[in-house]
């Protein structure tokens, strides 16, 4: 079928390269598009003969005005192998037989990209459809996401790694998105990238790597993949934040992980690449009920009194933003190393607690630290 408003676009193209009059007729033999304007409408009798037989062609050598024919040459439009209309050329058939085989050659041509063009449109919005539902679902079933797998070529059970990215520069954010939707569909199509209700990046990047050096490669090819974007927003002076939730090999698990890559924009702080297997810990203290850390730690808290407790708080905040190296977070804090080792010692005075040197004092005082941040 040939929209009447692309029929219309074709006939002003085509105008500029020839003085005849041409005429589009769609499957019904209506003109639905002509240089002369007040035969659009009209009943095309013998376009309309041709669409129902199996000539691709047929000359017209008398005018007949009652039936709106005049001499001509009109030849079937085919798409597809489809027969989408006609294109008719009015005049002598002997002068005008050789423009318009080029004007229907031409015809064809047009309406296969704009088809082509159809089609890469229809797959995009399917994807934006699938990531609607995979983000956004709640309650989504496989059967709710197998057509649009299915329609899109896409493969259920490879690995893919769920990114969010976060750019607050619009403009670089958009110049971003494009990039890696055209770097998809040069790759084989089988990342899905969308922008979010949050006005960020999430994609879904697939990973074809042998099972035995999964985890040990898996940061390298994605901080490989995301170097190029990284180095662009950094030309322009834009931070450019990439927050990788857990590696999946089922679609049903998207949603989850996309919801792990928002806790970590909400409570991961700095640029960079961060990953949510390093904040595994902080995560589960962060959901887990109020109430099981209340035995715990209540009654330290009290005895610790507020003034001690508020420098406990600023002090781990910096130790654990800065991955407890004492000269950044000293940095982070605005003060002096020196000052920052002298609130150690009084942590330790007070605590018993050595976060520095051990591993449990540190997963101990990080656990005190999120559940005052959390009352």
């Amino acid at each position: 079928m040939i929209d009447k408003v692309l029929a219309e676009r074709l006939i002003e193209k085509i105008s500029q390269t020839t003085e005849y009059n041409v005429n589009i007729m769609n499957e019904d033999g209506i003109i639905i598009a002509s240089r002369m304007k007040e035969r659009v409408g009209a009943f095309h009798e013998v376009a309309f003969n041709l669409l129902r037989g199996e000539e691709t062609s047929r000359i017209v050598t008398r005018e007949d005005p009652e039936n709106g024919i005049m001499p001509g040459v009109n030849m079937v439009i085919i798409v597809n192998r489809q027969r989408e209309g006609v294109v008719g050329l009015t005049g002598d058939p002997r002068e005008v037989m050789p423009v318009a085989k080029i004007v229907k050659m031409s015809v064809e041509v047009m309406l296969e990209y704009e088809l082509y063009k159809y089609e890469r449109l229809r797959k995009y919005n399917l994807r934006e459809q699938l990531m609607h539902l995979l983000l956004y679902g709640e309650q989504i079933t496989r059967d709710d996401l197998e057509p649009y797998m299915s329609s899109l070529r896409l493969e259920e059970d490879i690995i893919r790694i769920p990114v969010l990215l976060e750019c607050g520069d619009k403009q670089r954010r958009e110049k971003i998105l494009s990039g890696l939707l055209e770097e998809s569909k040069l790759s084989g199509g089988q990342t899905l990238i969308d922008s979010t209700k949050e006005e960020s990046i999430m994609l879904f990047k697939a990973l074809r790597c042998p099972d035995e050096s999964l985890m040990r490669e898996y940061r390298f090819l994605l901080e490989e993949y995301l170097q190029p974007y990284m180095e662009y927003a950094q030309s322009y002076g834009v931070e450019l934040s990439a927050y990788v939730g857990p590696m999946q090999n089922d679609c049903m698990q998207y949603r989850q992980s996309y919801l792990y890559c928002l806790w970590m924009q909400k409570n991961v702080r700095g640029g960079g690449i961060r990953y949510f297997y390093d904040y595994i810990v902080k995560y589960l203290e962060s959901v887990a009920p109020l109430s099981e850390f209340h035995t715990v730690f209540l009654m330290l808290k009290k005895k610790l009194g507020p003034k001690v407790v508020a420098g406990f708080m600023e002090t781990m905040e910096a130790l654990i933003e800065k991955d407890y190296s004492l000269s950044k977070a000293g940095e982070y804090l605005h003060v002096h190393k020196n000052t920052l080792v002298y609130r150690l010692n009084k942590i330790r005075e007070q605590l018993n607690m050595n976060p520095l040197s051990s591993n449990t004092d540190r997963e101990f005082m990080e656990c005190f630290y999120y559940y005052l941040k959390r009352r």
